[in-house]
């Protein structure tokens, strides 16, 4: 075990202040009640030779972050076999804060160096982390018992989701405890050096579901000086209201990674949760209890995030669910947060995986391209798939075939429906393709029905978007068409 003992922090941090499982119960389609709306070449095996892997622009859809993923196990023996952009750190012990900074001053980084080396040659080159747990030592209530993660095998403990000792309610404190931690994991994973062999964390994310209390019981001010630090810290941007009264000072740090990008700490996209979420841009929603104080200003989160992140898991409705959460979530911003980012920063069928119907094969694997193509017309642009572990075998097949067809495309029309067939146009390599499927249509026990479904003569081939398929000629304008995207070329 190596242990790490930070040196030069003070000299960052006084730049700054100077300046368990997910349980989003309740969440998917048994909540929402929807029903399936009606509203108005060769065989593609891709690599990603042609992938903006790296997330910047150009090169039509980047693979980070539109195809992100989060593991509780991610040694060499578990890592999927899909191809990812990028890595999203959370329920992975013991890659979490309590169990790298395990006392004041002290920081062990082997197994995220571990992680993050496994990464790079797997070819995710980019990471979220998300920064939440305060380690049992520095909470300030080492008697809760209420958290997630009081008995966790790594790092657990009482108190890990209260805010530090040294954070006051209205966010005021010195705040050093959480500094000393940013100013150590970010410093240390971004060594010239150190990522020519390892993945590059680019997010960084506060908490966890800070909607949910036992993630979270701390104020919306406290929470909204964690990250306006880490913003200050790794970025070298931002104001840090430090006092608590509203009194503003300019970062004067000296940005530890530039590119890096602060994401929101993700709320969920319904109901209770997502108030929550607009209280914690903006406080504007009648907050009460254990969230108050608000910060002041009232929107301190929302001016220091670059990314507006919440968690949604859309079970079988995904085509009309997602277009639900995302109006829900546009109804709550404001125009500056419009103009960002929106994340679906952990994506799932349900809050425990896929459930019947979709533990058919078949289905699960109908869902993946629909769950990428919904969110890409939606406007959704990062994902982090939570847990590959228990779902059907076919899922990462079609995850795979699903990125080989959609990163480094473009989509040149959005998916929309006419009746119970969703269509839409991407363009890859400059060749067109069209992609539809029939909500009407099912499987079960190894059949799939289909329809008969008239095309325009454009299209000569059309092939099976979920597996590594043949092409095959298109007779008389129509295709059979069920529930498993098809992809149609000229």
């Amino acid at each position: 075990m190596r242990l790490h003992l930070v040196v030069l922090l003070p000299l960052v941090l006084a730049a700054c202040s100077s300046a368990q499982d997910s349980t989003d119960a309740g969440l998917g389609d048994a909540a929402l009640g929807n029903d399936a709306a009606t509203t108005n070449d060769s065989a593609v095996t891709n690599d990603a030779s042609d992938a903006n892997i790296d997330g910047g622009s150009g090169g039509g859809l980047a693979a980070s972050p539109m195809f992100g993923f989060s593991e509780s196990s991610t040694s060499p023996g578990s890592w999927p076999n899909v191809t990812y952009g990028m890595q999203r750190f959370w329920d992975s012990p013991p890659l979490q804060w309590p169990s790298i900074n395990t006392a004041p001053g002290v920081f062990d980084f082997s197994n995220l160096d571990a992680d993050l080396a496994l990464a790079y040659t797997k070819g995710t080159l980019e990471g979220l982390y998300t920064l939440a747990r305060t380690p049992p030592w520095a909470t300030s209530a080492p008697t809760d018992s209420s958290c997630n993660y009081a008995t966790a095998s790594s790092g657990g403990g009482n108190g890990e989701c209260d805010a530090p000792a040294d954070l006051n309610a209205d966010g005021s404190g010195t705040n050093a405890t959480w500094k000393a931690w940013i100013a150590a994991i970010a410093t240390h994973v971004n060594d010239p050096t150190y990522l020519q062999t390892h993945a590059h964390i680019r997010y960084w994310e506060a908490w966890n579901e800070p909607d949910t209390k036992a993630f979270w019981s701390g104020s919306i001010a406290q929470l909204a000086r964690l990250v306006e630090d880490l913003n200050c810290i790794v970025t070298g941007r931002g104001v840090v209201h430090e006092s608590g009264d509203g009194t503003a000072t300019t970062c004067t740090a000296s940005p530890i990674d530039a590119t890096a990008q602060i994401v929101m700490p993700a709320a969920h996209a319904l109901s209770s949760a997502l108030v929550y979420g607009q209280n914690e841009l903006y406080c504007t929603a009648t907050p009460t209890g254990y969230e108050l104080p608000c910060p002041n200003p009232p929107n301190a989160i929302a001016a220091a995030v670059d990314i507006v992140n919440f968690h949604m898991k859309p079970g079988s409705e995904v085509e009309t669910v997602m277009k639900l959460y995302v109006s829900n979530i546009k109804g709550i911003l404001q125009p500056a947060e419009l103009a960002k980012p929106l994340w679906d920063g952990e994506s799932q069928y349900s809050t425990y995986g896929f459930a019947a119907p979709y533990t058919d094969p078949d289905l699960a694997a109908s869902y993946m391209p629909r769950f990428y193509l919904i969110n890409w017309s939606v406007g959704i642009s990062g994902n982090a798939w939570y847990s590959e572990a228990q779902a059907p075998t076919t899922v990462q097949p079609s995850t795979q075939q699903t990125y080989n067809w959609l990163v480094g495309s473009a989509l040149t029309s959005p998916c929309a429906a006419n009746g119970t067939v969703w269509s839409c146009t991407i363009t890859k390599s400059a060749k067109p393709y069209l992609v539809m499927w029939d909500t009407a249509q099912t499987c079960s026990n190894g059949s799939c029905t289909t329809t008969s479904q008239a095309v325009p003569s454009q299209w000569s081939t059309y092939q099976d978007m979920t597996t590594a398929s043949a092409p095959m000629t298109i007779s008389g304008n129509a295709v059979s068409l069920g529930i498993k995207p098809v992809v149609l070329a000229e």
